[in-house]
């Protein structure tokens, strides 16, 4: 792909360079030709474009993101078709991953509401619009600098769908999600609601806190069964000084019935917060993460 579109113009949009990929296509830094503006080119693989259907229920899905505005969710311009492409245009977020963050740096309970506060708000303002995000992840969770502090961008509803409404990307028959980051329910091919989302972000709390993934298979179809099947490690076998009321928020929203979850993305980040003023301010900033 990268040769066929880094050098051209999209309707408007210069392709410049890659930024990365993932399962349903690769994401590039472009230019607004018009404003001189830099900007991120999501553009899906060829084989999805090729799908009447699915290029019907994706413009469809686009303009729904289109309508999310929001502090902390990722701005989406526009979208449209190009040759045997599909693509998205969004704001260019000048940071990194917290997939990528993840790699070098370490969480406390302290540091990790900078990041689960944002992310919640973000999502709960998706759901109260009737929109789902279906692949919550750290690589949809975008870091941008700021003076001294940092901004948090929730990126990527492009999976996202109305419930009740055939007018999602899955109705085509594409598996949405990834397989680290899936409800049970998700995994078994039922019907989903914004539980299965948080349940998702209890896999991101659990990663930021401990340093590793709940569950994991030696492949995708095990990954996601073992969401099914295995019991959770609890954060205290991993670590004993992980603290309890910690472990009893991520065991709710880590439940595998939907019912026992948070039922709610402000009712998840309450918790949160409940937990952690209670903390001493020593426990708080620690990290427990295993040796």
């Amino acid at each position: 792909m990268d040769s066929q579109l880094i050098g051209q113009t999209l309707n408007g949009y210069l392709v410049r360079s890659a930024l990365g990929g993932g399962g349903m296509g690769r994401v590039y830094q472009g230019l607004d030709v018009a404003t001189q503006t830099p900007v991120a080119i999501k553009v899906l693989l060829p084989e999805f474009a090729e799908d009447e259907q699915f290029r019907t229920r994706f413009m469809r899905e686009a303009e729904l993101m289109i309508t999310l505005r929001h502090p902390y969710i990722t701005p989406v311009y526009t979208y449209g078709p190009w040759k045997e492409f599909l693509y998205i245009v969004m704001k260019l977020v000048k940071g990194p991953s917290l997939e990528r963050i993840l790699h070098k740096h370490q969480f406390s309970p302290l540091t990790a509401w900078q990041i689960i506060r944002p992310v919640t708000e973000a999502l709960g303002f998706g759901h109260e619009n009737g929109v789902l995000h279906r692949d919550m992840k750290t690589g949809n969770i975008l870091i941008e600098p700021r003076g001294e502090g940092n901004h948090v961008y929730l990126s990527d509803f492009g999976l996202g769908k109305r419930p009740g409404l055939d007018t999602t990307l899955t109705a085509s028959g594409i598996s949405v999600g990834t397989p680290e980051y899936m409800a049970p329910e998700v995994a078994m091919g039922h019907p989903a609601d914004l539980r299965a989302d948080l349940y998702s972000v209890g896999v991101i709390l659990y990663e930021l806190l401990l340093g590793k993934l709940p569950f994991r298979g030696n492949n995708p179809q095990m990954t996601a069964l073992a969401h099914v099947d295995n019991l959770l490690p609890m954060p205290r076998m991993l670590n004993a000084r992980f603290p309890r009321r910690l472990e009893t928020v991520i065991a709710r929203a880590l439940d595998k019935t939907p019912d026992a979850r948070f039922q709610s993305a402000a009712e998840l980040r309450d918790a949160y917060y409940e937990a952690v003023k209670a903390m001493d301010d020593d426990v708080r900033r620690a990290v427990y993460w295993p040796e």
